[in-house]
């Protein structure tokens, strides 16, 4: 099968799929063939990415969805399998950044952060593996951390804390589910030109890359698509790093 339609037939779930990378990824998994499935916070917004796809000849649905909501996950997966037959593939791209020092963070906002960066993506895994094991046919799961849950940064430690979190709840869902054929891997985006990343300096930080650039979204989505696809068969509890060079230093 061609590159372009490998997943083919297979249905996706994608969450914070509004814009960024999460937008980006969704695109390039309905290029690739799959029948998605987005969420987002806003409903007008999620659905105009949904839209899109459709345009461009895709199947898609938006839903709005707090990831942080179990009853909310099961209502995504019961969409996805009742438009599209099941699910294959998903991407728990959705999160959330509040930079504080550490003396100045409110237990509310350290909260607020791990609900949608850590706990969202445990309800999001648990709900797409239990329907993936009734399903019978396996499965790709990838946990959208960030390098700053590899290496930390200042200002951000309930945002590092909580993508820690998601690195090694993707290893340890990898050994547990490995025997039904279920993949479970994290992706770790570095600076990436996003809505998050605007008010950063990039003149300045670019030096500080190897690449000498902010990276793309669409840079991070087609290591998703690799991720979720056959080529990435023989992968579970990886950590896959796209950043350009920042953390090799």
């Amino acid at each position: 099968m061609a590159l372009d339609k490998e997943l083919d037939g297979r249905v996706a779930i994608v969450t914070g799929a509004s814009r960024g990378i999460g937008r980006a990824i969704a695109a390039r998994l309905a290029e690739a063939g799959a029948r998605l499935v987005l969420t987002g916070r806003t409903a007008a917004d999620v659905q105009d990415a949904a839209a899109a796809i459709v345009a461009k000849g895709g199947e898609a649905v938006g839903l709005a969805a707090d990831t942080g909501d179990s009853a909310a996950w099961s209502r995504v997966v019961e969409t996805a399998q009742s438009r599209f037959g099941g699910l294959d593939i998903l991407v728990a791209n959705a999160g959330v950044t509040d930079p504080a020092p550490i003396a100045d963070m409110t237990l509310d906002a350290f909260r607020a952060l791990q609900r949608t960066n850590l706990r969202g993506c445990f309800l999001g895994l648990r709900a797409a593996a239990t329907a993936m094991i009734e399903q019978g046919r396996g499965g790709s799961v990838i946990l959208v951390g960030s390098i700053v849950g590899k290496v930390g940064a200042q200002g951000h430690a309930a945002y590092a804390a909580a993508k820690d979190g998601v690195r090694l709840m993707a290893k340890a869902a990898a050994l547990e589910l490995g025997d039904r054929a279920i993949r479970v891997n994290s992706l770790h985006p570095g600076m990436i030109r996003t809505r998050m990343t605007a008010g950063y300096p990039e003149d300045q930080m670019a030096g500080l890359i190897p690449l000498g650039r902010f990276g793309e979204p669409r840079e991070v989505a087609g290591a998703a698509a690799f991720l979720a696809s056959d080529r990435a068969r023989f992968m579970t509890g990886a950590e896959l790093v796209v950043d350009g060079g920042w953390i090799a230093q």
